[in-house]
């Protein structure tokens, strides 16, 4: 784990403009992004992985359904990237990975756009409490994370949206906002282009460092701007042991005979957290007994 060079907080803050008819959400990322990481990532893709986590705790803290989301990015046939995603829960906590493909060779002048390539695809899902999941899934044809999405909620589901993100690669640092028209209102095109503009004021450093009601407070000064109370967010993976049992249980019966006969045993580690889970011979043994009763 890198060394965090920040007081700012894991945290996301809802705010509204009521005489704009526009809502925003800005989120700070700290410790989450160093939990989030691996040791081998290389720059870009450590940016692409905390751009995207920013990306989809902003989207998740505007439903209030108890829905989960999962934002991800598949590489294009010829792209380095296999696929990076982030899974963030109805309490804004999430985990996420990115694989890159075999044979390729990442350096630190690698871009976003030479990550995913020229037909790489951006999916975000959306699991409900109840109801059936829904997908929307477009085209990256943009040098950013921002860019590809603010092209999704314009042109996939007509609500105009913009996307303010800065990472640090290198202290394992992000900060993002997100400024959507509230759809109920009518004519709120130019205020999302008012705000906008102010915010494209901030520079990475102030939005890296600042505390974020700092930020909102400096963009925003002479806005009549209403912030409600911060919300806790944080890297909390799924993974457990269990899970890698009921893993082990799905195997086909040659696959789990032959595992089971390791006098080793095995070792089952989280593509997401790197948590190691080990299963000794013994336990095989009885795991491959108990599935053929």
């Amino acid at each position: 784990m890198e060394e965090i060079n920040s007081n700012k907080l894991d945290e996301v803050l809802r705010f509204l403009f009521d005489n704009h008819g526009v809502r925003g959400e800005i989120v700070s990322l700290n410790k989450a992004c160093a939990d989030l990481m691996h040791e081998d990532y290389a720059p870009c893709v450590k940016a692409t992985m905390m751009e995207l986590a920013a990306a989809a705790i902003l989207f998740a803290a505007t439903l209030k359904d108890g829905s989960e989301v999962m934002l991800q990015l598949q590489g294009g046939k010829n792209a380095p990237l296999k696929y990076a995603l982030v899974n963030v829960r109805d309490d804004l906590s999430f985990y996420g990975s990115a694989k890159i493909k075999d044979g390729y060779n990442i350096t630190e002048q690698t871009s976003f756009k030479d990550l995913v390539g020229d037909d790489g695809i951006l999916a975000l899902s959306v699991f409900p409490v109840s109801g059936e999941k829904w997908q929307g899934i477009v085209a990256i044809d943009s040098e950013s994370v921002c860019a590809t999405l603010e092209n999704y909620f314009k042109n996939s589901q007509q609500l105009p949206s913009r996307f303010f993100i800065y990472s640090d690669p290198l202290n394992l640092k992000c900060t993002g906002m997100m400024l959507q028209i509230i759809p109920e209102i009518k004519n709120n095109l130019e205020s999302l282009e008012h705000l906008s503009i102010l915010s494209s004021t901030l520079t990475a450093d102030e939005s890296l460092n600042l505390d974020n009601k700092e930020i909102l407070s400096r963009l925003f000064a002479n806005e009549e701007i209403r912030v409600f109370p911060e919300h806790k967010v944080a890297f909390k993976c799924i993974c457990s042991k269990e899970r890698c049992l009921k893993s082990l249980m799905s195997l086909k019966h040659d696959e789990l005979k032959e595992i089971a006969a390791d006098p080793k045993g095995i070792d089952m580690t989280c593509q997401h957290c790197g948590n190691n889970y080990h299963f000794s011979h013994d336990e095989l043994q009885k795991l491959f007994l108990q599935v053929n009763q």
